[in-house]
Formats: structure tokens, sequence, C-alpha cells
């Protein structure tokens, strides 16, 4: 065979096996398949939508705690002279 043949006869088979590759059924063609998830968008939808009740940084309980502060805001609260918190708005921010 001559050599343009050889190339020509190559290139077709190669064309002929990604079509064929390309028409086959794929795992998300085929309706048989199972994924979690695939095909219930219900589910779906909740999962992306609710929160995680128990995140990972819920474990960290190590806080920055000042007693002293904590006990003045407690006398504050129990005499009914709370500081009222400071207003803020968005459009305060950059001012």
């Amino acid at each position: 065979m001559n050599t343009g043949l050889k190339a020509r006869l190559c290139f077709g088979l190669l064309v002929l096996g990604v079509a064929v590759a390309a028409c086959g059924p794929t795992a998300y063609q085929d309706s048989r398949t199972q994924f979690p998830g695939y095909g219930n968008a219900v589910s779906q939808n909740n999962a992306v939508m609710i929160i995680d009740p128990q995140p990972a940084s819920a474990a960290n309980t190590d806080f920055d705690l000042d007693g002293r502060k904590d006990a003045l805001a407690i006398e504050r609260y129990r005499t009914g002279t709370v500081i009222p918190p400071e207003e803020l708005r968005t459009s305060d921010v950059l001012e």
C-alpha cells in the first residue's frame, strides 16, 4: 500500500472509533446507573440550601474571654443600665 492510502485508512479508522465511542451509553446517559442524588432534585436542592447543623468549627470551644468585662456586663444587665449597641448601616461604614 502506498503511504497516502495508509494515512487515509488510519484517519478513517480513528474517526470511526471516536464516532462509535461517542454513541455508547455513558454513566450520565444510562438511566439504570445509580448516583447519590442523581434524579432527586428536591433532596439535592435541600442539601445545597440547608446549613450544616454541626460544622467542624463548632468543635472549637477555646474562646478568648475576659471575666471582668463579662461580670460588668452581667451587672449592667441586672441593674438595667445596659449600654445600647452602636447602630451601623451599610452607608455609614465607609464614612
